[in-house]
C-alpha cells in the first residue's frame, strides 16, 4: 500500500504543473506503440522472408522435371513463380496485416492470434497458406483432378479466332479501364463458380473453406486443392474474352487482396461501397455463417451487385456471428486427412444413391 502511495506522488511529480494524469491519453499511447511494435515485425519479417527467398532463387534451377506412376511432370518458369510469391508475400499480405492491425488493434489482429495464440482452425490457414507459397497444392491439384486443370483458356480463344473469326478484345481501351472493365467481368463469372461450388455435388471441395471456425486475413488461402471449377469458369473465360496476360495479373492481385480484407477481423460494412461495389468483411462473414437454418446462404459475390441483380443478397450482418461447417474437422498443422476425407466424399456423390423402398 505504501508502494502505492509513492508510486503515485512521483507520477504527480513527474506531471507537468498544472496538469492531471489522464488514464485514457496513456491508453491510447500504449494502443500506437502497439500498433508500431506491429507495422515493425512484419517489416521485419517481410526482410527475413525476402533474404530467403533471394537465397532460394540463386539455388533452385528454373525447370524441375518429376516422374510420377510412369509420367513425368515438368514445373517451368520456377523464378518467375517465386517473383510472384513475393509480390503476395512482400506487399499484399504484409499490407491487409498493417491494416487490420492499424484499425482493430493489436489484441484482435490475426497477426498475434497466427503468431502467438494460434487455434486449431488457424493452424490449417497457415498450413494452407505455406503450402500454396511452396506450390505444392498446385501439384496435388493437378493429381487430384488428373490434369483438367492444365487446361488453357487461350489455346480455346486461339481455336474459336482461327476457325469461326471469333475474337473479342479491350485493347484499345486505357489499361485501368480494361482493368475495372475485366474485375467486373471476373466477378460476375466468380459469382456463379461461387454458387455452383455451393451445389450437392461440389460442396465437398468448397466445404474445406468453410470449416474455418474463425476469420483471419490468410484464411482466403484455405483452398483445397481439388477445387477446379474456378479454372474453367473464371480463367478460361477471362482468357477466351480476351484479357491480355497484363490485366489478368492485375485483376488477379486486385481480387487477392480483396480476398485478404474480406477475411479479415475488421468490422465494417463498407457502406454503400460494401452493398454495391466490392464486398465488405462483414457481408463475408454472413456468407460464411454456421446456422443457415433462418436462410439460405447468400453474398457469393466479390462485387455485389450480382449479388442484388439475382437475388442473394441477405443484408448487413457483424463480427459476432458464429461461422464454419457442421462437418466435424481435424484441422491443425497436418491438413492431408481433412483434405482427403473431403476429396473422397466429393466423388462419393457422383455415386447414384439407393431410394429406400416402401
Amino acid at each position: 500500500m505504501e508502494q502505492s502511495s509513492a508510486l503515485a506522488v512521483d507520477a504527480g511529480r513527474n506531471a507537468l504543473p498544472g496538469t492531471v494524469p489522464n488514464p485514457e491519453a496513456a491508453r491510447r499511447r500504449d494502443v500506437r506503440a502497439h500498433r508500431a511494435a506491429i507495422i515493425f515485425a512484419l517489416f521485419l519479417g517481410m526482410a527475413i522472408l525476402g533474404l530467403a527467398e533471394w537465397q532460394a532463387l540463386k539455388l533452385l534451377p528454373d525447370q524441375v522435371s518429376v516422374r510420377l506412376l510412369g509420367h513425368s511432370l515438368n514445373i517451368r518458369q520456377l523464378h518467375q513463380r517465386f517473383a510472384n510469391n513475393a509480390a503476395l508475400i512482400f506487399f499484399l499480405l504484409p499490407a491487409a496485416l498493417i491494416l487490420e492491425g492499424a484499425i482493430v488493434g493489436w489484441t484482435r489482429c490475426s497477426a498475434r492470434q497466427l503468431l502467438f495464440r494460434p487455434t486449431a482452425s488457424g493452424k490449417t490457414d497457415v498450413a494452407c497458406f505455406l503450402l500454396g507459397q511452396a506450390h505444392i497444392l498446385d501439384v496435388a491439384g493437378r493429381l487430384l483432378m488428373l490434369g483438367a486443370s492444365m487446361l488453357s483458356g487461350v489455346w480455346i480463344r486461339d481455336w474459336l479466332a482461327s476457325t469461326f473469326g471469333v475474337s473479342i478484345n479491350l485493347g484499345p481501351l486505357p489499361m485501368p479501364l480494361q482493368v475495372v472493365a475485366y474485375f467486373f467481368v471476373y466477378s460476375f463469372f466468380d459469382y456463379w463458380t461461387h454458387r455452383l461450388d455451393h451445389s450437392r455435388l461440389f460442396w465437398p471441395l468448397h466445404r474445406y473453406h468453410h470449416a474455418a471456425d474463425e476469420f483471419s486475413v490468410v484464411n482466403a488461402t484455405r483452398q483445397h486443392p481439388a477445387a477446379f471449377t474456378a479454372i474453367f469458369f473464371i480463367n478460361m473465360p477471362m482468357a477466351v474474352l480476351g484479357a491480355p496476360p497484363a490485366v489478368i495479373l492485375y485483376v488477379n492481385v486486385l481480387t487477392t487482396a480483396l480476398g485478404f480484407v474480406i477475411h479479415s477481423k475488421i468490422d465494417s460494412d463498407f457502406g454503400w461501397i460494401g452493398r454495391y461495389v466490392i464486398q465488405s468483411p462483414t457481408h463475408h462473414r454472413l456468407h460464411h455463417i454456421l446456422d443457415i437454418s433462418e436462410q439460405p446462404a447468400g453474398h457469393f459475390a466479390m462485387a455485389p451487385i450480382w449479388d442484388h441483380l439475382f437475388g442473394t443478397w441477405r443484408g448487413d450482418a457483424d463480427q459476432s456471428l458464429a461461422i464454419g461447417v457442421d462437418t466435424p474437422y481435424r484441422h491443425g498443422f497436418w491438413v492431408v486427412p481433412d483434405l482427403l476425407r473431403d476429396y473422397l466424399d466429393f466423388w462419393k456423390g457422383f455415386i447414384p444413391r439407393r431410394r429406400a423402398t416402401p
